[in-house]
């Protein structure tokens, strides 16, 4: 490989605690890798669940011969796109190189199965999981199909798309017309009555429910799917 083409490269699938190291004398392709190495270990704490990859942009050739018998330290601000630059300081002799890199994450998402209209609540067949770039959406996403499912959606999402939460409703644990169990304790117990929800509710939300024995109103807090509780 020529050295005007050398590019390091690494796909690193989990956290390494490898720390940065610099030979004395170390040479310029040594500098790109502790650069990529440097960059990976930041980005992939950020990111656990991704598989991290790393390209670090090969300085230019009038560069190559400089040298370093100190550490090599970087100075980098963190970036939430898919470029980044870090600048690399020597102490002894004294100089510093401005360096660019490519930063890729991948991870599962979840991904829209079918084209879907507003208000479809979510199943198991609207979504799947695909690895994708996250570093190349602005969108927040979901990690986890469980967090999805049971959903509905605020807008039209197409075919094969991210599904970003501001795009969905919030996940309801009973809706409007639901049979639910309204929970009171009385005396050290813990008493179950039937009722039917007067409006939909999400976990922690104060909803009323019609109590189906006494046909009385009775307002609790959503505790479980179908579940109320109400203070006494």
């Amino acid at each position: 490989m020529k050295k005007t083409a050398f590019t390091i490269l690494w796909t690193l699938i989990t956290v390494l605690a490898v720390p940065v190291k610099s030979a004395q004398g170390a040479d310029i392709p040594t500098l790109e890798a502790q650069a990529g190495q440097y960059l990976y270990n930041l980005y992939a704490e950020m990111a656990p669940g991704a598989r991290t990859i790393i390209t670090v942009t090969p300085v230019n050739q009038h560069l190559r011969n400089k040298r370093c018998n100190t550490p090599i330290t970087f100075n980098h601000a963190p970036v939430r796109g898919s470029r980044a630059s870090l600048k690399a300081l020597c102490s002894s002799p004294k100089w510093s190189i401005y360096m660019t890199a490519s930063i890729e994450q991948w991870q599962k998402v979840a991904v829209s199965s079918r084209a879907l209209s507003k208000d479809t609540i979510l199943g198991d067949s609207d979504l799947f999981m695909k690895e994708f770039d996250i570093r190349r959406t602005r969108s927040p996403y979901f990690v986890d199909p469980g967090e999805v499912i049971g959903r509905t959606t605020k807008r039209a999402i197409g075919a094969q798309q991210v599904i970003s939460p501001n795009s969905l409703e919030k996940k309801l644990q009973i809706r409007k017309g639901d049979l639910v169990y309204i929970e009171a304790r009385q005396k050290g117990m813990m008493i179950r009555m039937m009722g039917v929800a007067k409006q939909d509710g999400s976990q922690g939300e104060q909803i009323a429910v019609e109590n189906t024995r006494s046909g009385k109103t009775v307002r609790g807090y959503v505790t479980g799917k179908g579940v109320i509780r109400v203070s006494r």
